[in-house]
């Protein structure tokens, strides 16, 4: 288990101020819907939305009818409308907004795109059965959840919402919180709650639908949260399409909680994700505490876990490693959106708190490799996020690689060292010196071949490698690169 058990003995008027010094993720209050004029009775899941961590939108019925835009960039001025709606949610991206509204006296939703900026309907809709819930799962693309069916309805051209497939048995009567799409919009995901059983009705179940849009096909798994992934693993050219979903059950007095990292559709011939399964620790007075969300950040390759009683689980997403836990909300939390940008999360609890939740740059890498002891962890970390912390790791590592005759991988380990440790003279030497075996790629050429797969060349990089190509009567390779901007130009170039 972490180490960080001592942490829930503290009080919550303490845990935002807690933030420890040396604590990996830094958790700050970006806002309280209660300071700009929101009422309590409104910070609910059905009344807030928040799509991305551009908007919040928060509806309202009382003194009247009206819609409340928060944009984040200036939050202490909100946007208040009078529009009478079920639901109001703001495009991820634009200041798009979309609003439902069930037609009195029959089971139908009427939907509307609305754009603000233009003042003007770009799309209207009305739905034969009425939307249970809704989200704007790309920013061109609503998914629109039925009793029975989900559909998704683009916002550009003339097209009408179309049916992507049926609900399957597992989500009947349950309530749908969550609705998501893969990057390639080939995967999707709807996520629902049910009562606990009888003997633990607060341990709420959790039941998801995974599809295949290529297969058709669907599959019923028991989860509270899930996410989408693209990963690239070690030697193959394309990305990994992963899903990450966390379970709780209880069986026969047994709670077993889970993390699962698994790769969908693997790629025939290709190098493929092996899966992995982590447990999720709760602590005895959180026996009842379940996932509500989870946000994996592409930035640090990190899966967080957020709970309904405000727990936060970091996770390594290519290990499925834990990596953090410690509670970050004395409140309950029902809505959490990714912050993209910051590799991290925000989240709102009942308070009406939005919380940010970001990365620690300065010791995520020390409090793994010193706190977890996980030095591999620790160098991965570094080299995904290009984050101070494994200097010394990484020259280690590129050392006893080097000892080991194993050029190839710690050219890949120079060319990714973070914040570019190792591209100097000194490892560009050290690759010159190396005897060429007969028939062999001379270990510098190596070198040099890695990092240009990676990006751009520094100035001596550039040189060096120049050199090498002119005594070879290879200008024109000089060329393709100088087009390719991946050589930098100096003087002495």
């Amino acid at each position: 288990r972490l180490r960080s058990e001592v942490i829930f003995q503290i009080r919550s008027s303490e845990i935002l101020a807690m933030a420890a010094a040396n604590a990996p993720i830094t958790m700050k209050e970006a806002l309280t819907l209660t300071s700009i004029g929101i009422n309590p009775q409104f910070i609910t899941f059905t009344h807030v939305t928040m799509e991305s961590d551009k908007y919040i939108c928060v509806r309202e019925t009382a003194p009247q009818n009206s819609v409340v835009i928060v944009d984040m960039n200036m939050p202490m001025q909100p946007l208040r409308r009078p529009i009478t709606a079920d639901s109001a949610l703001m495009n991820p991206n634009s200041r798009i907004l979309a609003l439902k509204a069930q037609l009195p006296g029959i089971s139908q939703d009427h939907l509307q795109i609305f754009n603000i900026e233009a003042k003007a309907k770009m799309k209207t809709y009305q739905m034969p059965e009425l939307v249970v819930f809704w989200k704007w799962i790309t920013p061109k693309l609503l998914g629109l959840v039925t009793q029975t069916s989900v559909y998704h309805w683009a916002i550009e051209g003339e097209a009408e919402p179309v049916k992507m497939f049926e609900r399957t048995a597992n989500l009947t009567n349950n309530q749908i919180i969550n609705y998501k799409c893969d990057p390639s919009e080939k995967w999707l995901v709807l996520i629902g709650i049910a009562p606990g059983s009888p003997e633990r009705p607060q341990l709420v179940k959790g039941n998801m639908q995974l599809f295949s849009v290529d297969q058709q096909r669907s599959q019923a798994l028991e989860a509270h949260a899930a996410s989408f992934a693209s990963f690239r693993v070690a030697g193959n050219d394309k990305d990994s399409i992963l899903i990450s979903f966390a379970t709780k059950t209880s069986n026969a007095g047994q709670t077993t909680s889970k993390l699962h990292v698994i790769e969908l559709g693997a790629q025939p011939g290709k190098p493929s994700f092996t899966k992995k399964q982590a447990d999720l620790f709760f602590p005895p007075d959180f026996a009842d505490d379940f996932p509500v969300a989870m946000q994996i950040s592409h930035k640090y390759g990190l899966i967080y876990v957020i709970t309904k009683l405000g727990l936060l689980f970091v996770y390594d997403l290519e290990t499925a490693t834990a990596v953090y836990r410690n509670r970050i909300s004395p409140d309950p939390i029902f809505l959490t959106a990714e912050a993209s940008s910051v590799g991290g999360f925000f989240a709102i609890n009942r308070r009406g708190q939005v919380l940010l939740a970001t990365v620690n740059e300065a010791t995520i890498v020390p409090f793994v490799s010193g706190q977890l002891n996980n030095l591999e962890l620790a160098v991965n970390l570094a080299k995904r996020g290009n984050l101070p912390g494994a200097e010394n790791l990484v020259v280690q590592r590129f050392q006893e690689l080097f000892a080991q005759t194993k050029y190839k991988e710690a050219a890949e380990l120079a060319a990714e060292s973070p914040q570019g440790i190792l591209r100097t003279m000194e490892t560009i030497s050290k690759f010159q010196s190396v005897p060429v075996q007969a028939g062999q790629t001379p270990p510098l050429l190596q070198y040099f071949g890695t990092l240009l797969t990676k990006g751009k060349l520094n100035a001596y990089e550039s040189l060096e490698l120049s050199r090498i190509v002119v005594n070879q009567n290879k200008k024109n390779l000089l060329e393709n690169w100088l087009a390719e901007d991946k050589l930098e130009c100096s003087e002495e170039l």
